[in-house]
């Protein structure tokens, strides 16, 4: 009888405890890094290899290169828009951001993006995740 009491009084304090908890209102997010990409190929689906390329964000004018950090990519024609380093220069309801591209001296590419993130991670709400350019 008197460890089903004690019993009793232990869940009663546990539920109480549990209860009394304050919990954070706040958003709980995934521990990945998440980076948004888009495929430049040429009319024959062939990787582009862009001479240089940056993103300007449309409302400052401040430029993000990522050029120093996916050199790998850019051989199979991936180019980074925006990664979750950069969350801090996006809103919620979305910032608008312009990839340029150059080949040659050339400006090959001027393709507008509208990038928010859920207060977590950077998502891409319009633009073309993959381009095609003639050579």
């Amino acid at each position: 009888m008197k460890t089903k009491n004690l019993i009793t009084i232990v869940m009663l304090l546990c539920s109480l405890f549990i209860c009394s908890c304050k919990r954070d209102k706040g958003v709980i997010c995934t521990m990945e890094y998440r980076t948004l990409t888009i495929s430049i190929k040429d009319t024959a689906s062939k990787p582009v290899l862009l001479t240089k390329y940056f993103i300007k964000k449309t409302s400052t004018g401040e430029i993000i290169d990522y050029s120093k950090d996916d050199s790998i990519d850019r051989i199979h024609g991936i180019y980074i828009v925006c990664t979750d380093g950069k969350m801090g220069m996006t809103s919620k309801n979305g910032t608008e951001f312009v990839f340029h591209g150059i080949l040659g001296g050339v400006e090959v590419v001027n393709e507008k993006y509208i990038i928010g993130n859920d207060e977590c991670h950077v998502k891409m709400l319009s633009g073309k995740t993959e381009i095609i350019i003639s050579k």
